[in-house]
């Protein structure tokens, strides 16, 4: 059961345990609440990838908020296809931004599984390394010294455009 939240409604943001946003040819089309966390297995990542699903640029991202550290977002599972674009997987990464400052939370942590997302990219979009004993790639985002600005605001004084 999934229930749509309006974005522009902090309230709404901050309540969401659970959720998926997605977002196609750069804009966000849904932001949804959903009643658990989505089950990701090696076999269901190795499918997405062998079968990529759609030919759209879409981009679908879950998250959830875990029960015994409120404090802190994971983010679940990002999919995308061969057409997604930059710009789409931007935008969901900025949209799960909002969702952590509406909730005040203080990280978002990730398992990076694929070599399509650079240490660089993420690096450059404010990640850390994270938990370097672990097997795979960790990383963590930390927000103790403030939430980055939404991102109109960033393309705005960077002179781009924002996506339309």
């Amino acid at each position: 059961m999934t229930t749509t939240i309006d974005l522009s409604d902090p309230v709404a943001l901050g309540k969401i345990s659970c959720g998926r946003i997605v977002v196609e040819r750069g804009r966000v089309v849904a932001l949804q609440r959903r009643l658990l966390p989505r089950q990701v297995s090696l076999l269901g990542v190795w499918l997405d990838s062998v079968f990529p699903r759609g030919k759209t640029d879409r981009c679908v991202l879950d998250f959830h908020r875990p029960w015994g550290s409120p404090g802190f977002l994971t983010l679940d599972y990002v999919r995308s296809g061969p057409q997604t674009s930059f710009r789409s997987f931007r935008r969901a990464v900025a949209t799960l931004d909002q969702v952590a400052r509406s909730q005040q939370v203080l990280a978002i942590v990730a398992h990076v599984s694929t070599n399509a997302i650079s240490d660089r990219l993420l690096r450059r979009w404010g990640w850390q390394q994270h938990c370097l004993h672990w097997k795979g790639r960790h990383w963590i985002k930390r927000f103790d010294k403030g939430y980055p600005a939404p991102l109109e605001h960033r393309c705005a004084n960077a002179e781009v455009a924002p996506a339309s």
